[in-house]
């Protein structure tokens, strides 16, 4: 497939602002990474348990209001204003850590907050821009690009801050990686500038649906896909959050002696590359039902490792609190795939918009409970949040027995219409 005029430059820019936005959601990550700067400035730990379920019940909403919001001006500038609006919530949290006292950390939920809202937002306009900016092929090749060289190039900065220029258990190490995640997040927005849509790509209607209109529509009811689908995911929560709640967990029981915040994010981009390679390996023969297997898998093995490493010595823990945070990383990237691909299976009916929102309304509540406790647990001075994940991964990878036998390449093309750009993003915490 040929690309339309100037989809050449549209996929270089489009692959600039993938790998920006990958650097950047490691760095700044509001489940990982305001939580250890909160702890590790002084701050409570409770206002830390609170940022999480906050930033998601913040970017569920957020996803609900895209469609009006994104309707107001092009897709593509509203995308790159959002970034740079991101890029300076952070640069006035870095600052305001600095000069103001430690009682402004316990209200980093603010800042969650307002990142999860526009981060909501963001996620359903990067969809909308690269459906009506790239071909088909340039799209797949596009997310290979996003999650291997962000990943990479995470991996290369927190390396390179460690070993070379800072004491990565300082303070200004964490906040080194927060302005390089921040010009990382400003380069992604200036890079999305230079995207302008194809000139055969389709109107798409901006129109959109409320939230007390998709709830009464009951689409579990007449889809029975839809609850086992919504039961699953909840399930699986417990390994879509498991990157968040392992690396608080081992502050919380091993403090400094386990692990440093650029030593969580290299070990998360690793996990990344670990799904990545996976995936790349086995994607002309895995099914759905695969995806989930492996999901549940990986969150099993990461909730032995950190078992392991309670139990452990203090010589053995930086090396397998890096062993549970790949595992729980590439178990979170392969729950979220498996999300995405379910959805595209089933969807593509005159439904379709209320089925999303339906299904974020009530996944984007269950994992904003779910995700506060699950925070308040991993602040637990014990070795039993280790054993309540092994038994919910544990009962995860019984139930994903449960899932379609649909293979990957075998999903219709036509479900990939333009429907899905419009919500589906926020699916992705």
């Amino acid at each position: 497939m040929t690309s339309a005029p100037g989809g050449r430059r549209n996929f270089i820019a489009a692959s600039a602002e993938s790998v920006s936005f990958g650097v950047a959601n490691h760095l700044t990550a509001a489940a990982v990474v305001l939580p250890f700067i909160c702890v590790a400035f002084g701050g409570s730990a409770f206002a830390a348990a609170l940022i999480f379920p906050i930033f998601t019940g913040a970017t569920l909403l957020g996803a609900v209001l895209a469609p009006r919001v994104l309707g107001l001006r092009p897709v593509a500038r509203s995308l790159a204003l959002i970034l740079a609006l991101i890029a300076i919530v952070f640069a006035i949290t870095a600052v305001g850590i600095l000069v103001v006292s430690p009682d402004w950390l316990n209200a980093l939920w603010i800042v969650a907050a307002i990142v999860g809202l526009l981060s909501g937002v963001a996620s359903i306009a990067v969809v909308e821009v690269m459906s009506s900016a790239l071909a088909t092929s340039e799209k797949a090749a596009l997310s290979v690009v996003q999650s291997t060289g962000g990943a990479i190039l995470t991996l290369v900065i927190t390396i390179v801050l460690g070993l070379f220029f800072l004491d990565p258990d300082g303070r200004d190490a964490h906040l080194a990686l927060l302005w390089v995640g921040i010009v990382a997040m400003l380069v992604a927005a200036l890079s999305l500038l230079r995207i302008r849509p194809a000139g055969d790509a389709p109107v798409i209607p901006q129109h959109s649906i409320g939230i007390l209109d998709a709830l009464k529509s009951r689409p579990d009811r007449k889809h029975p896909w839809v609850r086992e689908f919504l039961i699953t995911q909840v399930l699986f929560l417990s390994i879509a959050l498991g990157t968040s709640f392992y690396s608080v967990h081992g502050a919380t029981l091993h403090g400094q002696e386990s692990e440093a915040l650029h030593y969580i994010v290299a070990v998360t981009a690793v996990g990344s590359l670990l799904f990545t390679a996976v995936w790349t390996l086995s994607r002309r023969k895995a099914t759905i039902r695969g995806l989930l297997l492996t999901a549940a898998a990986l969150g099993v093995f990461a909730a032995v490792a950190a078992l392991i490493a309670d139990y452990s010595g203090a010589e053995a823990l930086p090396i397998l609190s890096g062993v549970v945070i790949v595992f729980a990383a590439a178990g979170g990237a392969a729950t979220s795939s498996t999300r995405s691909t379910w959805m595209y299976h089933n969807l593509g009916t005159e439904n379709d918009t209320e089925i999303i929102i339906f299904c974020q309304i009530v996944l984007g509540v269950t994992a904003t409970a779910v995700g506060l406790g699950l925070s308040l647990l991993a602040r637990l001075d014990t070795v039993l949040p280790a054993w309540v994940m092994l038994v919910l991964s544990a009962y995860a990878l019984f139930h994903a027995r449960r899932g379609p036998r649909v293979r990957i390449l075998d999903i219709r093309p036509g479900h990939e219409h333009n429907n899905h750009g419009r919500h589906f993003g926020g699916f992705h915490w």
